[in-house]
């Protein structure tokens, strides 16, 4: 199976004229990159080589993998030696979108503000523009739009939202290039390529675009739409059968996020805003047939829409009410990373970056991601790292990733409260149970105590950071 690759910018296979080469620059970020298996270290400073284009406004717009977590960032014009210093305004990591901000306005002369246009169809013409690595020119290469589908976009790994394909060569070193039409409008942005193949790169499309646009119209990113509910397609006869289905619509409700308190277990969803859903969850779309969560991205958190639902056999009408509901182990991005030490062992917040720098090596750590959700008594799971800071105090525990699940005989809701109960508990010990059915003893005072001799043996600053 062809692996998903970001891809940073575009290489020189073709010039075109006329092109919008001074709407396209060239970004320079300097970026910290965390270390997830030892959290209490500094960040890795890393530099990228990126591409934007002007947009209405005197905005920049560019991708969020090119500036997330950047520290310092600078923007330049085609065959100009100067670089002017710019700052992330908006970042939406969901759509790997992020606008930029430069103070000096005498960076806008001479440059020409594309429009953006949601008219694009499969086998339109396009052309990538951008910067190849290690050059100062702008680069372009032509292609056709191949398809318009839902896919999972490589910066986020939760995120599932439309793409389109193209065939224009997309190389290393060109994300947030402009993808222009026939007119120099932007139909999209340059995002990631497919690996191994032959021209099949994709780009976030002029809709996803503007739904962030309208997001930061009020100053700030309230983000895309997310629920953890799940959805089964319903193409057996026989389940047909059972829920009374008498036609081709309509999807199953497996599973309901705790915010969706519109939905019900077992629900089945036949149309969304009018538009019928097939039973491999598809709507018509100005795209074609696309999945149906389309017409859920494409609207601001806290709209509302309308679903036909059968419920106990009977059909009614739902308003459903746009929501971002947070996952109990989410994906983070531009964030410092929290840790505690106690008695020399290492506890953070579980994240997926956590269990993509572990390898998920824990079979439970594995499954908990796909099968655990928040609840009202957890938001949060907390996770012993694999690294201890080796102490007579830890004598004989050996950690693999595991969860924490009590202390003391207190469920844990989420990290702030786990490092709470430690701080502020009387008893003589700390006992600490784990998912994984194992157990850590700990004598409160001495494990206290001990951090003092492990951070001069191991060279820290804190037992802590918190946010």
């Amino acid at each position: 199976m062809k692996k998903l690759l970001l891809i940073l910018t575009l290489s020189i296979l073709s010039f075109a004229t006329n092109l919008p080469t001074n709407s396209v620059v060239k970004i320079f970020a300097t970026v910290s990159s965390p270390n997830y298996l030892e959290p209490w270290e500094n960040s890795t400073i890393i530099d990228f080589i990126g591409s934007g284009v002007i947009i209405k406004d005197n905005q920049i717009l560019t991708s969020a993998h090119v500036v997330n977590n950047a520290k310092f960032v600078e923007v330049q014009k085609e065959n100009e030696s100067k670089k002017y210093e710019a700052r992330v305004k908006y970042i939406s990591n969901q759509a790997d979108l992020a606008i930029l901000e430069i103070k000096d306005k005498n960076f806008f002369e001479n440059t020409t503000a594309l429009e953006i246009t949601e008219d694009v169809k499969i086998k339109d013409s396009v052309t990538a523009i951008g910067y190849p690595i290690g050059g100062n020119t702008i680069s372009t290469t032509n292609g056709i739009v191949s398809r318009i589908e839902y896919k999972s976009y490589v910066w986020n790994p939760s995120a599932n939202l439309l793409a389109i394909q193209i065939d224009a060569a997309i190389n290393s070193g060109n994300s947030g290039g402009a993808v222009v039409n026939k007119d120099n409008k932007i139909v999209g942005i340059a995002m990631m390529k497919l690996n191994k193949s032959d021209n099949i790169s994709y780009i976030v499309p002029s809709i996803v675009i503007n739904t962030f646009l309208n997001d930061i119209k009020d100053g700030k990113v309230d983000g895309f739409g997310s629920t953890r509910t799940v959805i089964q397609d319903i193409e057996n006869e026989s389940m047909k059968e059972y829920f009374g289905l008498k036609d081709d619509f309509g999807v199953l409700i497996t599973g309901v996020d705790i915010d969706d308190i519109e939905l019900k277990l077992d629900d089945i969803i036949v149309s969304i805003n009018g538009k019928k859903i097939s039973n491999d969850g598809l709507i018509d779309s100005k795209y074609g047939k696309v999945n149906f969560n389309y017409e859920l991205d494409n609207k601001q958190i806290g709209e509302i829409i309308n679903l036909e639902i059968i419920r106990n056999k009977k059909k009614i009408n739902v308003d459903y009410k746009i929501k971002y509901s947070k996952p109990l182990i989410p994906y983070e991005f531009d964030t410092e990373l929290e840790y505690f030490v106690f008695g020399g062992l290492i506890f953070t917040p579980l994240t997926s970056n956590y269990l993509i720098n572990l390898g998920a090596k824990s079979n439970i750590v594995n499954s908990v991601i796909y099968k655990e959700e928040r609840t009202n008594e957890r938001t949060q799971r907390v996770i012993w790292l694999q690294k201890t800071f080796p102490n007579k105090i830890n004598r004989g525990y050996y950690s693999t990733a595991y969860i924490v699940n009590r202390v003391n005989g207190i469920t844990i809701k989420d990290f702030k409260h786990f490092v709470n109960i430690i701080d502020t508990t009387k008893d003589e010990y700390v006992v600490i149970e784990f998912l994984e059915s194992s157990k850590v003893v700990l004598k409160t005072k001495e494990a206290k105590i001990s951090f003092f001799e492990i951070k001069n043996t191991y060279y820290l600053n804190s037992d802590r950071r918190l946010k």
